[in-house]
């Protein structure tokens, strides 16, 4: 007997056919660097994201993305993702360098991974930033804006967000350094 699919499965294959969607249609907007283009959705629903609220599993406590006065770095990621957890040992050495300048964001975004087990990965490797499940709607609206690629952990690139609501993209595995020169060049 098969197992029923995943979210991200889902999301995926949802992912492609907005994306030939969008080829389809006849849209305008800026993509991440600024440039006219494609745009990845609905502007109604590509902001949600920045206003869902999200709960740190490791101290519950309740934040958006919006209300950051700071940058925000947006990782999303699966526990047992070797690519992931290369990831976040660069996470790690950028946080210690900018400490509270930057606020890290890490998050599953499978419906399937159990919150206790996000918040047993972020103590047992010491990681001192926030820790979160994504909602649905939180992931396919991030979908929407940046592509399927965003729901697949070991692609999915950094999201760097702005205090002014801009966004840029870093490719994963970034270095420490590139992701402190993506947020100096995107909001400083």
């Amino acid at each position: 007997m098969s197992q029923p699919p995943t979210r991200r499965t889902l999301l995926a294959a949802a992912g492609t056919s907005l994306v030939l969607a969008g080829c389809l249609e006849d849209q305008t907007g800026t993509d991440d660097t600024g440039d006219e283009g494609a745009s990845g959705g609905d502007s109604e629903e590509t902001e949600n994201w920045r206003e869902t609220t999200l709960e740190d599993v490791t101290t519950g406590e309740s934040f958006t993305v919006a209300n950051a006065d700071r940058p925000v770095v947006l990782h999303t990621f699966a526990p047992f993702c070797p690519t992931c957890n290369s990831q976040q040992e660069e996470i790690a050495e950028s946080h210690a360098a900018v400490g509270d300048e930057v606020r890290f964001v890490d998050l599953v975004i499978d419906g399937n991974d159990d919150p206790d087990d996000v918040r047993a990965h972020a103590e047992e490797n010491g990681y001192e930033w926030a820790f979160g499940a994504a909602p649905e709607p939180f992931t396919g609206a991030l979908v929407d804006e940046f592509g399927q690629e965003i729901s697949v952990h070991a692609q999915s690139p950094l999201v760097v967000v702005c205090p002014d609501g801009t966004t840029t993209t870093v490719e994963k595995i970034a270095r420490a350094s590139k992701i402190e020169t993506a947020i100096d060049d995107a909001c400083r």
